[in-house]
């Protein structure tokens, strides 16, 4: 029972006492519950029909293991209550609540958030009257969604650019960025390096501009992520899959900032495909692209790469898979006629806490061909297993 009900119910008993008693007293106690109790359910209504809620992060867009602050902005008449609590759903990591300040916003902390889109609500909103005779709770069914990007890792270097070993011991250097060609200028986007600042152009405008240098067709270069079910291994958020994506963010976002067009591809059913010129607008796209990635099943892999497949005239590949016998013979071919080839192999069972396995013949056989590797374990970190030592890629 709630406590304007408590409230209605003591009256009728006080107003039956003062029948009885015939006490003026008690009349005028019953009365004034009475009236209190009816003034708790109008209150009730004008503040159920008048309070809103805007959910939104407070510091965007939020990052993979970062705490996730929640703010929650409420309009209307809540100053008709002495007391408004927040409580809300984030997805599958639980709920969370926050009293409501003075200024009409209440915010919520949470630890370590997993990378992933999602979903926020159903939340509630708990109102105490003045009086303290009535709580009502407001349910906030406008669900929304909030963003976890993926941890990127900062490159300075790639193994692609280091190469591979051929025959005999001697060194085959895979093609280093080049054929950057002065396009025009344009404004400083937040992550560029400063090098690449017209300074001649800068101190004209009085802003930032940077020189935009336009990649010829030779030095595109698609990545290629794959996302087959059966070959991811470990716990979300610290599995084969979540170390895929944060490498195939760190080589996208190296040759954005490089000023190289590059092509993100998800090799999910239905392959996603993100063109990144810039470590601008269309780097958010394809890393909150990455952030929504899941395992998936019958995925495309063999066909995205085949010679004859959508990517076989890029000049340069990368693929990032934990099935390199299923793309050896196309990387082996692209190779063959002189296009840049390479692989970031994904060793799943040590995610499952298995040891590290030995060289197998395929990778063995795709270093003889001169295709560049680098080699994903658990424990490893992404700067070091993608820097391009031959120690770490191939054994």
């Amino acid at each position: 029972m709630s406590r304007s009900g408590g409230a209605g119910i003591l009256a009728l008993c006080v107003l039956a006492a003062a029948w009885l008693l015939g006490s003026t007293a008690l009349v005028i106690l019953g009365f004034g519950l009475g009236l209190a109790t009816l003034a708790a359910s109008f209150w009730a209504r004008l503040v159920t029909n008048g309070l809103t809620v805007e959910r939104r992060p407070v510091e965007g867009p939020p990052v993979e293991g970062d705490p996730l602050l929640l703010e929650a902005q409420l309009d209307g008449r809540r100053r008709l209550a002495s007391r408004v609590e927040w409580r809300d759903r984030l997805g599958t990591l639980g709920e969370a609540d926050a009293l409501v300040g003075p200024d009409g916003r209440a915010r919520i902390r949470l630890e370590s958030v997993p990378r992933g889109r999602h979903r926020l609500g159903p939340g509630r909103l708990r109102v105490t009257d003045p009086l303290g005779l009535t709580r009502v709770e407001i349910l906030v069914d406008r669900e929304s969604t909030v963003t976890v990007r993926p941890r990127v890792p900062q490159l300075d270097t790639l193994f692609t650019e280091t190469g591979a070993w051929g025959e005999g011991g001697r060194r085959a250097l895979v093609r280093r960025p080049s054929g950057l060609e002065p396009h025009g200028v344009r404004e400083y986007q937040e992550g560029e390096p400063l090098r690449a600042v017209h300074w001649p152009t800068s101190a004209r405008r009085g802003e930032l501009m940077v020189r935009e240098l336009e990649d010829a067709p030779r030095d595109s270069i698609a990545v290629v992520l794959d996302v087959e079910v059966g070959a991811v291994a470990g716990v979300r958020g610290d599995s084969s899959l979540d170390d895929s994506i944060r490498a195939a963010a760190g080589i996208v976002r190296t040759h954005a900032l490089r000023s190289r067009r590059a092509l993100l591809v998800i090799g999910a059913p239905q392959p996603g495909v993100h063109s990144v010129r810039s470590a601008g607008r269309d780097w958010d796209e394809a890393v909150d692209a990455l952030a929504a990635v899941e395992p998936a099943a019958a995925t495309p892999l063999r066909d995205l790469v085949a010679a004859r497949g959508p990517l076989g005239s890029v000049p340069e590949l990368v693929v990032i898979t934990a099935r390199p016998e299923v793309v050896a013979d196309a990387l082996v071919a692209r190779t063959a006629v002189g296009r840049s080839s390479a692989l970031v192999a994904v060793d799943a069972p040590t995610y499952a806490g298995r040891p590290p396995a030995g060289p197998s013949a395929v990778m063995l056989r795709l270093d003889a061909a001169g295709v560049a590797l680098a080699v994903l374990r658990h424990g490893t970190p992404l700067e070091e297993a993608l820097g391009g030592l031959r120690a770490r890629a191939v054994g």
